[in-house]
């Protein structure tokens, strides 16, 4: 990170707003919003990342942002700021007006049709299809069960429509407007999903002809009956209106958000839309900033079902669209389908993940005789002067973090300052725990240090009679990493741009920013108990609350002593204020 980077990260404010990420050509990579600009944007410098926001940390070389007075302001200029730029890692959807939709009509002789455009009042619109084929499928399939005309002119002669008895012939004599009607009506109650009427004709049809020997139009009827089937199978649930809403399903694990939106129009599950973005910890604000681009550019419902817990306020207000957390059997059954599909499409990504970083472990693997390596670990110690002395190890298998199965460690020994000894005590204290508890070991351990810090987790793993590979990481004078160093001790010397040099760094990285977390809130609470101990009147549970609202000294130094005496005492909140006001260091 250059001193421009950082200077400008000092003075980021904790007020809401929109941010801007530039590489070092001054290209917008990334537009944001936050509630909090500085909490927000600190969050991409201060831990690991999986494929995508890795990319865009290593790119960015300079920082620009714009305060507002509101969050729903924030989210406003977010997406000008988007539409404005197209930046290369924002999510951008295309426009919904590119979509199509399947148009009857409104003529004395109906025909079907498909078109991007449903503005027209001299059609009825179905759709829209996010899939072009599917529109032209279903077109198909109803243009071969219903007689309306094909032609764009009416001819003066009847085509091979009329004799295929596709089309009633408007050509050659009149048509009731009645017959129309009914074949109109049948089409609407197709986009229904109500096909009973439909599907008993043509198997009647299809038995009749079977039974005349005719199996060549028997076999036609049956292909009739098969599409329409798998057009429509696809509704688990109808609703008997003809409201158009969404239902929202979301998955989150390691690092990523699953997003499901089933697409319901007319009271009909129109189209199912799945995607998979990178997060940072949260879930309500990118999933807020995806549904804002997402709406931007597709219908907007009347409705939008989503999980009780999730609060939507500001896309209730700024698109105007009715949020409903439901309760009734028949919304939940909704949601958990959207999660079940959104689930789905999560594995879906961790296996092209795997595939894609397949060679990294294949690589590693060499060099432990091992066809591949899945699951590695990594432990990192933090302190400063031995003071607040922790230890971090952190799990990755095929290439993602496995967060619940991190472990940190408070540093027991004697000498806190010696890496060495601390080294030891938390690979014995790690191991020791999983095989008190007959858990599976990693197929690999690596250690962010030297020789002399893998001979330490060595002589641990020796003392507890376990075998198991060991590396470490060499640093060059700059303290940068250079080489990975193999159980013989010998260096392989990893070339900066390769994928096992940049999956190194991002465990690196993790186990760093994991470690250094845990040594900085231990450090913080026991500076806070130090302070807070002055203060009279603040007992255990004031202490807490004051932690959870403010967890760092300098957010609380910055309140009013109006804002304290809401959540304490108006005297201990002055005795608090006095104490801050006496603290010059953190």
């Amino acid at each position: 990170m250059n001193e421009k980077l950082k200077a400008k990260l000092d003075i980021l404010p904790l007020q809401p707003g929109c941010y801007i990420f530039k590489d070092a050509d001054q290209n917008i990579l990334y537009v944001g919003k936050a509630k909090k600009l500085k909490n927000r944007v600190l969050q991409y410098f201060n831990r690991a990342y999986n494929n995508k926001t890795a990319k865009l940390v290593q790119q960015i070389d300079d920082l620009e942002f714009f305060v507002t007075l509101s969050e729903k302001e924030a989210l406003v200029l977010e997406i000008n700021l988007i539409k404005q730029y197209y930046p290369p890692f924002n999510v951008i959807f295309k426009d919904d007006k590119h979509y199509p939709y399947i148009a009857i009509s409104k003529e004395k002789n109906p025909r079907l049709k498909i078109t991007r455009d449903a503005k027209s009042k001299s059609y009825k619109h179905y759709g829209p299809f996010p899939d072009s084929k599917a529109a032209y499928n279903t077109m198909h399939l109803l243009n071969a069960i219903y007689p309306l005309r094909k032609c764009r002119v009416v001819p003066k002669n009847v085509c091979l429509y009329y004799h295929m008895k596709q089309c009633l012939a408007p050509c050659i004599h009149e048509v009731k407007q009645e017959d129309y009607q009914q074949i109109v009506n049948e089409i609407d109650k197709f986009f229904k999903g109500n096909t009973k009427d439909i599907l008993q004709d043509l198997t009647q049809k299809m038995h009749q002809a079977s039974d005349a020997l005719e199996f060549e139009k028997a076999n036609e009827y049956k292909q009739l009956i098969q599409q329409i089937h798998a057009v429509t199978d696809k509704q688990v649930i109808e609703f008997n209106d003809q409201v158009n809403r969404d239902i929202i399903g979301f998955y989150q694990k390691e690092g990523y958000l699953s997003i499901t939106i089933l697409m319901y129009r007319n009271g009909y599950l129109n189209a199912k839309i799945n995607e998979v973005i990178d997060i940072l910890d949260t879930i309500e604000e990118p999933l807020l900033d995806y549904l804002m681009q997402f709406y931007q550019t597709h219908d907007i419902p009347k409705e939008i079902y989503i999980s009780n817990g999730i609060h939507l306020n500001l896309l209730e207000e700024t698109l105007m669209v009715k949020v409903i957390y439901p309760k009734a059997a028949k919304g939940l059954d909704l949601i958990l389908i959207a999660v079940e599909n959104a689930k789905k499409s999560l594995e879906e990504k961790f296996v092209s993940l795997a595939l894609k970083d397949e060679d990294i472990f294949i690589e590693l693997g060499k060099y432990f005789n091992k066809e591949r390596v899945s699951t590695i670990e990594m432990c990192d110690i933090s302190h400063i002067s031995g003071d607040n002395a922790v230890g971090g190890v952190v799990v990755f298998t095929n290439g993602y973090p496995i967060k619940n199965k991190y472990r940190k460690f408070i540093i027991k020994g004697e000498n806190k300052q010696d890496d060495l000894a601390s080294t030891y005590e938390v690979i014995y204290r790690r191991f020791y725990n999983l095989l008190k508890d007959n858990l599976p070991f990693s197929d690999l351990l690596i250690v962010d240090g030297g020789v002399n810090q893998m001979k330490a987790a060595m002589n641990a793993l020796q003392t507890l009679g376990i075998t198991l590979d060991v590396c470490g990481l060499a640093k060059d004078q700059h303290h940068h990493t250079r080489a990975l160093i193999l159980p013989n001790f010998k260096e392989v010397e990893l070339a900066k741009n390769s994928k096992l040099f940049l999956f190194l760094m991002r465990l690196q990285d993790e186990v760093h920013r994991y470690a250094i977390t845990f040594f900085k809130a231990k450090k913080a609470k026991s500076m806070f108990s130090s302070l807070f101990d002055q203060v009279e009147g603040l007992g255990p549970a004031r202490k807490k609350r004051l932690l959870e609202l403010y967890p760092t000294l300098d957010e609380l130094k910055k309140c009013s002593l109006e804002q304290l005496s809401q959540i304490l005492p108006l005297n201990v909140a002055k005795n608090l204020q006095k104490v801050l006001n006496n603290t010059n260091h953190f």
